[in-house]
């Protein structure tokens, strides 16, 4: 598990959250936590399995997928989280999942999105082969396996929950927010940052020089907001570079509808996704050799909206399988 020295002290609202993770890893044995870059996915899933404790001597092992380039490595740091060493002859993946057979574990993969192919195979190979062991990941999308429940993550209540984490945090670091002034200015920034717990964190590095009244005036942009240390990924230490890792996770027609979606500065609709798509040379291509084909082009089913800080999950799925 994460070493406890590792997280803040306190963990600020998600109860619902943390009530739905624990239902679904007591019925379930694969549950992927979703969202997007920042939004806590990691910070809800070490909470959760935390409270859940080593109910009935179940041993909890978590992984770090985010220091891994390639999926080359993925079967060897999973093996060396889970305590497993192969001096057979017989390949790892083989071995590992004989050792599993009989054994009862909950396997936490952290960060799988960009090793999701590879997470997708290992998966897939160890549920099959260890009837006792339940995985819960966390992606910024799933990895489509079978039996898969996915929860969305999404921003903290701005007004509330988001606030709460900002005046917790300035508590942390000795500045705390009691007048009633800060507390209005906590939850301004609250909504200027959309509740992302990453990025409400990355302000209240901030308040060790500045005041909140400072750091909401001087804040031009949430993407601007940067850490100088921090013991996880180096992505989590601006939210520019959070959001440029899930921008380089897509492909080319991914990024571009992406790219054609920031110019929206709130929310957008489902309807307004797909006129933009519609646009493209790529899909009015694809349309002409439907139409071609005799294809039969039904109405597109009602979508909910894509948050201003964009799902690269939803732009994928709002692209794939829709050119027609």
């Amino acid at each position: 598990m994460i070493h406890s020295s590792e997280l803040p002290s306190r963990f600020v609202g998600r109860a619902e959250e943390l009530a739905a993770v624990a239902g679904s890893l007591s019925q379930q044995r694969l549950v992927t936590l979703t969202g997007v870059g920042g939004v806590g996915k990691s910070r809800l899933a070490s909470e959760a399995v935390e409270r859940l404790g080593h109910r009935g001597g179940r041993a909890v092992l978590w992984v770090d997928l985010w220091p891994l380039q390639n999926d080359k490595l993925l079967v060897s740091a999973v093996a060396h989280a889970l305590g497993f060493a192969n001096h057979s002859a017989i390949d790892t993946l083989d071995a590992l999942t004989r050792w599993l057979h009989d054994q009862d574990v909950l396997l936490v993969l952290d960060s799988c999105e960009h090793v999701g192919r590879g997470c997708r195979t290992l998966v897939a190979r160890l549920l099959a082969a260890a009837p006792g062991l339940t995985v819960l990941t966390t992606s910024r999308e799933p990895l489509g396996l079978p039996g898969e429940h996915v929860i969305e993550v999404a921003p903290l209540p701005a007004r509330t929950d988001g606030a709460e984490l900002l005046r917790a945090r300035a508590a942390l670091l000795g500045t705390p927010l009691v007048s009633p002034e800060d507390v209005r200015t906590a939850v301004r920034l609250s909504r200027r940052l959309e509740g992302i717990p990453l990025a409400i964190e990355l302000a209240a590095g901030q308040l060790a020089e500045r005041t909140v009244e400072q750091v909401d005036r001087h804040l031009r942009s949430r993407l601007e907001l940067t850490a100088d240390h921090g013991n996880g990924p180096a992505r989590h230490r601006a939210l520019r570079t959070t959001i440029g890792w899930s921008h380089e996770l897509c492909e080319p027609a991914e990024r571009l509808l992406w790219a054609r979606l920031s110019v929206f500065r709130g929310d957008v609709t489902a309807d307004t996704v797909q006129q933009v798509r519609r646009r493209s040379p790529r899909s009015r291509d694809a349309r002409r050799r439907s139409r071609g084909a005799g294809a039969q082009v039904g109405p597109e089913p009602p979508r909910q909206p894509l948050p201003a800080t964009r799902h690269p999950a939803r732009v994928r799925h709002h692209l794939a399988g829709r050119a027609g």
